[in-house]
């Protein structure tokens, strides 16, 4: 079983400890399934809850789009507004409405209504374009929440920021708030490709003074994440092995210098897995649950979608999955010809394997994948679209799952398929490093089945080994239980968050507040 413990960068040496509860903004723009496009949303609906088991009182802000509707989700509508400085400390102000639920083991959840920007369809755009007015949109909302904290009576200790459509907040506290808001800011990077950047005739949409110009100036353009990555208290990612990625030019996509230098305050902490939603002797979303004693239970569910996707109901031929964006990042650029190439070589109808693709992205990829299927109908069956009840029955079905991206900060199908049986084939990059095992380099603890080299061929002969094994009962078996048997509940990443908390409030001299 793999040690969580040692996968985690620690954050607690040097660090003033504090046994108190802490009052947390958690500040998102994704909430699963509320609001979800990738892993943020599953980060953000588990991690306040696992805070809050530990005892800490936490708040969840995020837009209300368009699509949640506040009568039909019950919301509580707060008697007064949110007043929010669109310029500097008190030049125009817009007023916002604030919804609050429950959302769950004691958290709350505020959203801020804001028509004008997020009463639209998509969350930061649509037809692979984003919305023009983003910087506007997202430097309202990281305005909105440090007048959240400001004006709503609660004495936060710490906001949790999450990825750029957050980050500006750590600026405006410092410009405006720096002695009334005594708070620690944390800034969660859930993928360093996405910045938030803009013509620097943008500028002018935060409502900042130019005083604050150099901390947004990237090049030629402003840069959202920049500004806080140079602002926030204390940064963290979501692998270990990708924070060490993102300082170096491969991977920090223009931001690595500062990062590196920043790298006393970046901390790598493992995304964990909800296994109230995601395990298979839970799992409502699945024909049949099942656990270790019961895998014949994975057996049926495999022959329902076989059904389901018009495949051959064939329980000895192996089937792959891939659930995921069907873009670059994720692999698919290799995938999709590893595939191919693997599907001419079988002669006979009992050899080769079956593959099951479903997500959206990039038309080129989508198109892609769906030619895939009109050569080998018998052998590949896809869904373009995203479906999180079809997510869990793939996952729950499929023998391997596999995930060969070219770069991913922490990866959560993979941790999802180990609690199921679902063997990962992985390339060995960030999260995906640091949650599978090779079986070939370890038979007795392997997970899953790990590629070093980003290219085609290494993926075609590690899907390839893996097909061949799986037809060896005895061999196989022993990696299925293996994976799963791993534990990545949010537990322990939460303790490190909360360490990631308590070094930030004693390095600004909050950890006395009360």
């Amino acid at each position: 079983m793999i040690d969580l413990t040692k996968l985690i960068r620690t954050t607690s040496e040097g660090t003033k400890r504090a046994n108190r509860a802490l009052n947390i903004a958690f500040a998102t723009t994704e909430f699963a399934p509320l609001a979800k496009t990738g892993g943020l949303g599953d980060v953000a609906a588990a991690l306040p809850k696992a805070l809050a088991d530990r005892g800490h009182r936490v708040a969840v802000i995020m837009p209300l789009y368009e699509h949640l509707d506040p009568e039909a989700m019950r919301l509580s509508k707060r008697l007064r507004t949110l007043s929010v400085p669109t310029k500097g400390k008190s030049g125009k102000v817009v007023e916002a409405t604030v919804w609050e639920t429950a959302a769950g083991n004691g958290v709350k959840l505020f959203f801020i209504d804001y028509p004008p920007f997020f009463q639209r369809e998509g969350l930061y755009g649509y037809d692979d374009a984003s919305f023009e007015d983003n910087p506007e949109r997202f430097a309202f909302f990281s305005r909105a929440v440090v007048e959240f904290a400001r004006q709503f009576g609660i004495p936060f200790d710490v906001i949790h920021l999450n990825d750029w459509h957050t980050a500006l907040a750590p600026t405006y506290i410092d410009q405006f708030y720096k002695k009334e808001l005594q708070v620690a800011t944390v800034l969660t990077i859930h993928n360093v490709a996405y910045q938030g950047a803009f013509d620097a005739s943008k500028f002018d949409a935060t409502g900042l003074t130019k005083t604050a110009q150099a901390t947004l100036t990237q090049g030629d353009g402003i840069n959202f994440l920049k500004a806080g990555i140079v602002s926030a208290d204390a940064i963290t990612t979501v692998s270990p092995t990708y924070a060490d990625e993102i300082c170096t030019a491969e991977a920090g996509c223009g931001l690595e210098d500062l990062l590196h230098d920043r790298g006393e305050d970046l901390i790598g902490i493992l995304n964990g897995a909800d296994y109230s939603v995601w395990s298979p002797d839970v799992d409502h979303n699945i024909e049949v649950r099942f656990d270790e004693a019961t895998l014949n239970g994975k057996r049926v569910n495999k022959a329902k979608l076989q059904h389901d996707f018009k495949l051959p109901v064939r329980p000895i031929l192996p089937m792959l999955a891939f659930v995921g964006r069907m873009t670059e990042q994720k692999g698919l650029d290799i995938l999709v010809p590893a595939v191919r190439k693997l599907l001419k070589a079988v002669t006979d109808e009992q050899e080769g394997f079956q593959f099951v693709f479903l997500g959206e992205g990039e038309s080129v990829y989508e198109r892609q994948v769906l030619k895939l299927a009109d050569e080998f109908p018998r052998r590949v069956a896809c869904h373009i679209g995203y479906s999180e009840e079809m997510a869990h029955q793939i996952i729950a079905s499929a023998d391997m799952l596999v995930v060969p991206s070219r770069f991913e900060p922490c990866g959560l199908t993979q941790i999802y398929a180990m609690r199921y049986g679902t063997v990962p084939i992985v390339h060995s990059t960030g999260g995906l490093a640091d949650t599978v095992i090779d079986a070939d380099d370890e038979e007795q603890t392997g997970t899953g089945f790990v590629f070093d080299n980003y290219d085609r061929t290494d993926l075609w002969e590690t899907l390839g080994r893996a097909s061949q094994l799986y037809r060896k009962h005895r061999r196989w078996r022993p990696i299925m239980v293996n994976a799963m048997q791993q534990q990545f509940s949010w537990d322990e990443s939460a303790r490190e968050y909360e360490n990631t908390y308590y070094r930030a409030l004693g390095e600004r001299g909050l950890l006395d507040k009360k």
